[in-house]
């Protein structure tokens, strides 16, 4: 929808470069998504960017996720699992679910309404939800109504042409409505094998590991700042949208902190890097964050008992044949 060179900036604002979105594999916080979309948005002079992207979204893209949903008999089971699913796609994020002029109100929850940008997501996000909603009530179904946070503007006759419904703004969450006689509508194709799965399937089957956890979630970012080349405590808590001394004391009723967070995370990947990479140990100790590769040998062998080099010539030996195998000569 724009240029490379329009999206790279508006990475950069953000903090994050193309090299950790194909690198890294894990949540992007969601209001480094809301920078991005608010950047790009700003530059081509489109107001409800997040819309756009939202409609033109192809729902299959989520894979299993939308298997589940769209295996469901009936559209408010549909949108049950979807409300039930959705912390493995957007955690932190809700489908609220409210009656208004004897329709049912379906809204999307970010709780980031104090970060600039939420409404692109917010918005793409209801769009999303429709795009599940045809399935069950066909391509030609639009909502009785969207409703948009903000203020009436000049282009918002644009917005209900695309989406084929009148708007409302000034709503305190994106949503759309719904008549309550179409909850019923039984699902006219099922997704093959949806109807099979449980949503505790879902995780293994979208390669995720579920936060529980504020260290769970540091340890998360501290892969994504990995590649970024910091992984400070303000550089985490920024990717968080948080002050440190608010990440702090979330780590601290979990009984951990940053510090054991991070010492944890970097024995894991320096067994990796040891194991699996041909990296020199001081470039194992730069990518680390450690200014000096001593105190990186004398951390590692506080984890193991074993100097880095030990540890690596240990992977390296050849393991005993069994009986009966014959080595190659």
């Amino acid at each position: 929808m724009t240029s490379p060179s329009v999206v790279d900036r508006a990475l950069r604002s953000a903090g994050v470069s193309r090299k950790v979105l194909r690198e890294v594999s894990g949540f992007m916080p969601y209001a480094i998504e809301a920078i991005v979309l608010e950047k790009v948005a700003r530059a081509v002079g489109d107001r409800h960017l997040g819309a756009r992207l939202g409609h033109a979204f192809d729902y299959s893209a989520y894979g299993p996720y939308a298997d589940y949903v769209l295996g469901a008999p009936t559209l408010v089971s549909a949108l049950f699992r979807s409300q039930q699913a959705l912390p493995l796609l957007h955690p932190g994020s809700s489908i609220q679910t409210s009656a208004q002029d004897g329709k049912i109100l379906i809204s999307f929850c970010s709780s980031l309404s104090s970060v600039v940008g939420h409404r692109h997501l917010d918005e793409g996000a209801i769009l999303v939800v429709c795009h599940a909603i045809r399935h069950f009530l066909g391509d030609d179904w639009a909502p009785e109504w969207i409703e948009l946070t903000g203020a009436p503007h000049a282009r918002l006759h644009d917005m209900e042409t695309l989406i084929g419904a009148p708007i409302r703004t000034g709503a305190d969450m994106s949503a759309l409505a719904l008549r309550m006689e179409d909850l019923m509508r039984p699902n006219p194709q099922p997704v093959v094998g949806g109807a099979r799965l449980l949503i505790d399937d879902l995780p293994a089957l979208m390669g995720l590991s579920p936060l529980r956890s504020v260290a769970d979630t540091v340890d998360n970012f501290l892969r994504l700042q990995l590649i970024a080349g910091d992984t400070s405590e303000d550089g985490v808590a920024r990717m968080l949208s948080v002050g440190p001394r608010t990440l702090q004391r979330a780590l601290r009723a979990e009984g951990t902190s940053f510090r054991e967070v991070k010492a944890r995370f970097n024995e894991e990947r320096a067994r990796k890097y040891l194991s699996d990479s041909d990296l020199s140990i001081d470039q194992i100790a730069g990518l680390l964050g450690y200014e000096e590769p001593n105190s990186f040998r004398r951390a590692f062998r506080n984890w193991t008992g074993q100097s880095p080099g030990a540890y690596r010539d240990a992977g390296k030996k050849v393991p005993a044949l069994g009986p009966g195998v014959a080595r190659a000569q």
